[in-house]
């Protein structure tokens, strides 16, 4: 059994796409799935199971779908993956370019695939806000230096530029799925 990290995509925001985590659990049960945990009702949900980590998003969107009504993108890593890509966090080390590390001003954007070169390009093309942006892997590491709430960088323009959906966890969330994934 491999345990696995899925980050579900845009539920229970603003009273949108409404789903318990208990119901959520349940689901993830159904799918085969073992040792389901969950943290914050955002979807983020961490858990033992088999196959490869598309086969087991493809198998978690679709129950889902089913079940709850509604399509919801899921990003699933394997432990492995999820310690690779937080641990590329150019940040990770407490720094930023202009001082101290705040982590509430920094997100992980977990890319359900990997963008080609040109969408790339065309995301970091134009773009003057005051955000430090660094892709890695699978992930875009942001850093709001001013906050996310005024940012103008957001999911809908990071989704349209690379060409793949994406889905943020703040550091602190991220930090807390690492602590279930040691349990």
């Amino acid at each position: 059994m491999t345990k696995f990290v899925a980050l579900l995509r845009g539920i229970n925001v603003g009273g949108h796409k409404k789903i318990k985590m208990a119901d959520l659990k349940e689901v993830a049960g159904k799918c085969g799935l073992s040792d389901v945990q969950h943290y914050v009702p955002s979807g983020n949900l961490v858990f033992s199971g088999k196959g490869t980590p598309d086969a087991v998003a493809g198998k978690l969107e679709k129950a889902c779908e089913r079940t709850f009504g509604f399509p919801v993108d899921i990003m699933v890593l394997s432990e492995d993956e999820f310690r690779q890509e937080v641990a590329a966090c150019p940040f990770a080390d407490g720094s930023r370019p202009k001082g101290e590390l705040d982590p509430k001003f920094l997100q992980l954007a977990f890319l359900k695939g990997t963008p080609d070169s040109a969408h790339i390009e065309a995301l970091f093309e134009g773009y003057e806000g005051p955000e430090v942006v660094q892709l890695a892997g699978r992930t875009l590491h942001i850093y709001f230096t001013e906050g996310s709430g005024r940012s103008k960088l957001t999911p809908l323009l990071t989704d349209k530029k690379l060409g793949v959906p994406a889905t943020a966890r703040n550091w602190n969330t991220v930090q807390k799925l690492l602590a279930m994934l040691d349990d």
